[in-house]
């Protein structure tokens, strides 16, 4: 095989991506997007790092933003149990405590000073309740009304440049766990793997639990589109 072809395959190669169907980046830059989603990057922050364009890295924030969800929902026993709270009852009491703390209003600003849309700002919001979760040891532990209650007064009191880690304080025999990126990067790793974006295990996810309704568009990455349509609608 000529040079000339070798360098065209080993390219073509480097473009294969596990994580996303579709994906005109490398495994290797969405990898370190993922870390830099799980992180806590800014857009900003991000570009900087990998010299992938802002326009691009906020398209895979929102696409794995929307599937979050998702991933909860198909694995309850990872992504910190999350889908145990998102599945409440009282789901929307915490949602609405997520809406309503200094913290998020502060992680919004940073993160999608853009946005607009009530779904996208629903799946913000929990996308943080996701990533409280995380620091949380709540094993053993009955997700009730009683726990609900106190995750609901702790997300709410938290400080925005308070440890997440402090909100197991509110939380009667609840212990702080160490790690809480590494946890959410390997999980979602992990989900990837079998369920890339571009390629939604269902076409559409629309749960109603509490009040609470996720609705994710067919395709993810064009959220964006789908929020004018929606607008246009009302």
């Amino acid at each position: 095989m000529g040079t000339v072809k070798k360098q065209k395959r080993a390219r073509k190669e480097a473009l294969k991506n596990r994580y996303s169907e579709g994906a005109k980046l490398s495994e290797h830059k969405f990898l370190r997007i993922l870390r830099g989603f799980t992180e806590g990057m800014t857009i900003q922050e991000l570009a900087k790092t990998t010299h992938v364009s802002g326009k691009t890295i906020r398209a895979t924030y929102r696409a794995l933003r929307e599937q979050l969800a998702e991933a909860a929902y198909a694995h309850p026993e990872r992504f910190g149990g999350a889908a145990n709270l998102l599945l409440h009852e009282r789901a929307n009491h915490l949602i609405h405590a997520v809406q309503r703390s200094p913290a998020f209003r502060r992680y919004r600003r940073h993160h999608a000073p853009r946005l607009s849309c009530p779904d996208e700002e629903q799946a913000l919001a929990t996308e943080k309740l996701v990533r409280l979760v995380y620091t949380l040891d709540l094993r053993g532990l009955d997700i009730d009304e009683t726990v609900i209650e106190a995750l609901a007064k702790g997300i709410t009191q938290l400080r925005p440049r308070d440890p997440l880690q402090k909100l197991a304080e509110f939380i009667p025999a609840a212990k702080p766990h160490a790690h809480p990126t590494m946890r959410l990067f390997e999980d979602y790793r992990r989900y990837l793997l079998k369920n890339p974006l571009g390629r939604s295990t269902t076409n559409e996810i629309n749960r109603c639990k509490g009040g609470i309704i996720f609705i994710v568009p067919p395709d993810a990455v064009n959220m964006a589109s789908y929020c004018r349509s929606r607008r246009a609608l009302v």
